[in-house]
C-alpha cells in the first residue's frame, strides 16, 4: 500500500456508507487493435513471403527433376531473414503500446476515483509504480511476437514436405500454405485482445492494492459461452486478505480470492473484470 484511499476520503468528507464499489476499467477495442497492428505485420510478411514459396514448389513438382526441397527452404530462410530486420522495428512498438495502455489505465483509475470519492490521485500516480508489470509484458510480447512467426514458418515447412513426399499438386499445397498464414492471423487477432486484457487487469488490481484497498467485486464478462465458474462469480465480494475472508459488507460475505492463474481477465480469452471495492467498515461493526 502506497497510500490509503480511505483515509483520503474521511479526511476530505463525512463517510456514512460501509463501502463505495469504484467503476470498473473495461479497456477500448483500440488498443487490441493497435497492438494487433505490430503482430500483423508478421502475418502480411509471411503472406506476401507464401506467394513466393508457392511459385518455388510449382517450379519444383513441375520439373520432377529433385526431391530436395533445397529452393523452397532457400525462400523460407529468406522470410526468416527479413523477419528478424522487421522484429527490431516491431519491439519498440510494443514498447509504446504497453506504455500507452498503462498511461489510459491510469487515467482511467483516478477517474473512477475521483467520481466515486472525490479524491484527485493525479498527484499520487506514475508509471513507475508499475515497472516491473509494463517490463514484464514487453517481453511476454516479444517472445509471442517470434512465436507466431515460428508458428508460421513451421506449418508452411510442414504443408511443403507433406507435399513433395506425397507428390502433392501445387494448387493443394497453395491452399494449404495460406491457410497456415490466416491461422496465424487469426491467432495474432486473438493474442492482441486477450494480451490487452491480462494486461489492464493486472495494472487494475495493482492500483487497487496499492490504494489499500483489499476486497473486489467479481464482475462476470457476460460473453457468449461463459466458464461456468466465472459466471457463479459474478456479483460476489472477495479478498486477498485472509483476515477479511467471512466478513460481510452490505450484506455480501467476502470470500477467499480465486487461484492467481484464475482470477478475472487471466484465463485464455477471458473478459471478466475485478472491481475495486473501498470498505469503510463491515457489518456489524459500529
Amino acid at each position: 500500500m502506497r497510500y490509503d484511499l480511505a483515509t483520503l476520503v474521511r479526511r476530505q468528507r463525512n463517510v456514512r456508507r460501509r463501502a463505495i464499489p469504484i467503476r470498473d476499467i473495461a479497456p477500448p477495442a483500440t488498443l487490441a487493435s493497435s497492438l494487433y497492428a505490430s503482430y500483423s505485420r508478421v502475418v502480411q510478411l509471411w503472406q506476401r513471403r507464401a506467394e513466393r514459396i508457392i511459385a518455388e514448389y510449382e517450379r519444383t513438382v513441375d520439373s520432377m527433376t529433385t526431391d530436395s526441397p533445397a529452393d523452397i527452404q532457400g525462400e523460407i530462410e529468406q522470410a526468416q531473414s527479413e523477419f528478424e530486420r522487421l522484429f527490431l522495428d516491431i519491439v519498440p512498438e510494443l514498447h509504446d503500446w504497453v506504455i500507452r495502455t498503462e498511461a489510459w489505465t491510469r487515467g482511467q483509475w483516478r477517474g473512477a476515483v475521483l467520481s466515486a470519492t472525490g479524491v484527485d490521485l493525479s498527484t499520487l500516480l506514475g508509471p513507475e509504480d508499475v515497472r516491473d508489470t509494463l517490463e514484464s509484458y514487453i517481453a511476454w510480447n516479444t517472445d509471442l511476437i517470434r512465436d507466431v512467426s515460428a508458428q508460421t514458418r513451421k506449418r508452411i515447412g510442414d504443408r511443403i514436405f507433406s507435399g513433395l513426399t506425397e507428390r502433392k499438386p501445387a494448387r493443394e499445397v497453395a491452399r494449404e500454405i495460406r491457410e497456415a498464414v490466416a491461422m496465424s492471423r487469426d491467432r495474432s487477432l486473438r493474442v492482441a485482445s486477450d494480451q490487452l486484457s491480462k494486461l489492464t487487469s493486472n495494472l487494475a488490481a495493482e492500483r487497487r492494492r496499492e490504494a489499500g484497498l483489499s476486497v473486489f467485486e467479481w464482475r462476470h464478462s457476460r460473453k457468449r459461452h461463459p466458464r461456468t465458474e466465472h459466471q457463479a462469480r459474478d456479483g460476489n465480494y472477495y479478498s486477498e486478505d485472509p483476515a477479511l475472508v467471512g466478513k460481510r459488507v452490505d450484506g455480501k460475505t467476502i470470500r477467499a480470492d480465486p487461484p492467481r492463474g484464475d482470477r478475472a481477465g487471466m484465463p485464455p480469452f477471458c473478459g471478466c473484470r475485478e472491481r475495486s471495492v473501498l470498505v469503510f467498515s463491515f457489518d456489524g461493526e459500529g
